[in-house]
């Protein structure tokens, strides 16, 4: 038997194998380059043309003319007719009236002269009637007396005791006295005169409200001294009576005040006729002030409110609801402007205050007892 060659190797390959290589397909070369950028350039081109037509159709007008609002024009104007001009007809030859249808001829009749009108004549010039000259005055000599007449309307000086006297608050201000004369006094009853523009301090007792008009009360809160300084004419204490109204503006901050009364302790009275005014003199009491913001603008606003609401309403096409509301729709009458409202002013009690002597109060009779 023959020996069977050695055993082929489980790794080992064909001899005839051993130069072959799978065949594999070659990438397929792309277009050139000339081709993609000829392709980019006719892109560009196309997407400018579409932009400059949207550009063109945004600049150009809203409204275009229409084809049928061209006036056309003839292509030759046709010539202008002339009429011709009439000729006159000649008139006819009069007919020959018959021998014996001749007219007799009327005798010439006369014209009377026409009157010629009179001429103008212009009337004389006015002569101003001659006056007499007045009489030379006689040559004054320098020894005679010359008589001078004041005609300013001086003021007849009066008694002492009135010489500070001040007319009525309020019309003092008012009073003009340019071109006048006023005589210089000296006030009397030095000592027991309480002079006009003195401060008298004091205190509120009861509170005051512009609502309504009433009554007000204070006491003095320092004694005040006579023009000399040496007694005491209103003791600290003493009772101030006066009244205020309800005229109050808008804008207005302080509520004016009038003293009618002062009442002494010792029950002596006068009556003082005097405003007041705060701690410095300013006129007027500082009060607080409620304006009644929206009584006076709720109206206003629930108005305007309901005016956009309607307006609102109005807009919505699809709702079949027609919203009306009085004095809304167009046509129809508002109802009148409510009467304007007042601000309203309010001082607390125990307010420092001060009265401004608006004339010169005279205790001479009530020291004297």
């Amino acid at each position: 038997m023959t020996d069977p060659g050695p055993p082929a190797s489980a790794g080992s390959q064909p001899v005839a194998d051993t130069g072959m290589l799978p065949m594999v397909a070659r990438p397929r070369s792309g277009p050139p380059a000339w081709v993609l950028l000829l392709v980019a350039i006719g892109i560009g081109l196309v997407l400018f043309a579409i932009l400059d037509a949207r550009r063109r159709s945004l600049s150009a007008p809203a409204v275009r003319a229409r084809a049928a609002d061209a006036v056309s024009t003839p292509a030759t104007v046709p010539p202008l007719y002339v009429p011709p001009v009439a000729e006159p007809r000649p008139a006819p030859p009069p007919a020959p009236l018959p021998a014996s249808g001749l007219a007799t001829p009327l005798p010439p009749q006369r014209t009377a002269p026409q009157a010629q009108p009179p001429a103008y004549v212009p009337p004389p010039a006015y002569a101003p009637p001659q006056q007499a000259p007045a009489p030379a005055a006689p040559a004054r000599i320098a020894s005679e007396p010359t008589l001078v007449i004041d005609t300013t309307g001086a003021e007849r000086p009066r008694a002492s005791g009135d010489a500070g006297a001040a007319p009525a608050t309020g019309q003092s201000a008012k009073s003009s006295v340019a071109g006048t004369r006023t005589a210089a006094g000296v006030l009397a009853n030095k000592a027991t005169t309480v002079p006009q523009g003195t401060l008298i301090p004091a205190v509120l007792e009861t509170a005051l409200d512009s609502t309504s008009p009433g009554l007000a009360r204070a006491l003095v809160s320092r004694d005040i001294r006579g023009f000399d300084g040496t007694r005491v004419l209103i003791p600290r204490g003493s009772r101030l009576i006066g009244e205020y109204g309800s005229d109050t503006e808008s804008g207005q901050k302080r509520m004016l005040v009038n003293w009618i009364r002062l009442i002494r302790p010792d029950g002596a009275t006068i009556a003082i006729g005097s405003p007041a005014t705060d701690p410095l003199g300013q006129g007027g009491i500082r009060a607080s002030v409620n304006a009644h913001f929206f009584e006076r603008f709720a109206g206003a606003i629930l108005q305007s409110a309901l005016d956009v609401g309607v307006n609102l309403a109005a807009r919505a096409v699809d709702s079949p609801v027609i919203v009306a509301v009085p004095g809304s729709i167009g046509g129809a009458v508002r109802p009148a402007a409510p009467a304007p409202i007042k601000p309203t002013l309010k001082v607390r009690a125990a307010t420092s205050i001060s009265v401004f002597v608006a004339r010169d109060l005279d205790f001479t009779s009530v020291e004297s007892r």
